[in-house]
């Protein structure tokens, strides 16, 4: 019983910030008493900053599942000499801080026009993101029994259709998380947004509310309703995956 209510009350304690950003969202504007949701729509493009952190979030998240995926049923399934030092490779690559990374990659990047364009930023994120989601989606092919692999050989399959039929379908938990924490990660990024795209018409919803205050208006309750609108997409994120979450999780870390 104890435990339950610490859990609710810290639960509780977590939503503080989320409905004080509501309540500040529904009163009138301090400067003509209108809607802050009007003016947050009708001063700024809202529409097309939310367009654009879609187009770079969905499509850093689908990089990730593909690559992510495809090693980790590689290094669990097919082990190879030297697949164990590439594994290795692979996660000493999260202990490497994103920000020493990015002066190289975006002169690299500036060099074949990734800095003002879509997918610049995507594939910053992308790798990113992967060598965790290639951790966590070896941990869970590990997880799974190599007789469906044997079985797959015998009956004539070959590896790819085993992959593509048997193995990706039982990851969905896996998948779902790998997918939802890279679209969280970024969806909810600055400082690569703000660098490789500087074009207002290009920035992200996260560049766009840290920018309002300064560029648009000096009205504080619209930047936090901004910032209100900015985290609905990874609230529903969260809560349509959230039984996949926990699961795909544990799944990962237990081997």
């Amino acid at each position: 019983m104890a435990a339950t209510v610490a859990v609710g009350a810290a639960a509780a304690l977590s939503l503080v910030p989320f409905a004080f950003l509501v309540i500040v969202s529904l009163q009138p504007s301090p400067d003509d008493g209108s809607s802050l949701w009007v003016q947050l729509f009708t001063r700024v493009p809202i529409g097309q900053y939310m367009l654009n952190s879609a187009i770079v979030s969905l499509g850093s998240a689908l990089i990730v599942l593909v690559v992510s995926c495809a090693a980790g049923f590689g290094f669990a399934k097919l082990p190879y000499p030297g697949s164990r030092l590439a594994l290795g490779l692979v996660v000493a690559a999260i202990s490497v801080p994103v920000a020493t990374t990015i002066l190289p990659n975006y002169l690299n990047l500036s060099n074949f026009g990734g800095v003002g364009t879509y997918w610049g930023p995507t594939l910053m994120y992308a790798a990113g993101a992967t060598p965790f989601s290639t951790i966590l989606m070896t941990n869970f092919f590990r997880s799974l029994p190599d007789e469906l692999v044997e079985a797959g050989v015998a009956d004539g399959a070959g590896y790819f259709r085993i992959f593509a039929s048997v193995m990706v379908p039982l990851s969905a938990p896996a998948l779902a998380t790998t997918g939802v924490l890279a679209f969280l990660g970024a969806w909810n990024d600055l400082l690569i947004a703000l660098l490789f795209l500087p074009d207002p018409e290009t920035r992200t919803i996260s560049v766009a509310v840290a920018s309002l205050e300064s560029v648009r208006s000096s009205n504080l309750d619209l930047v936090l309703t901004g910032s209100l609108l900015s985290a609905i997409p990874p609230v529903i994120a969260f809560v349509v995956f959230q039984r996949y979450l926990v699961s795909g999780i544990t799944a990962g870390i237990n081997k």
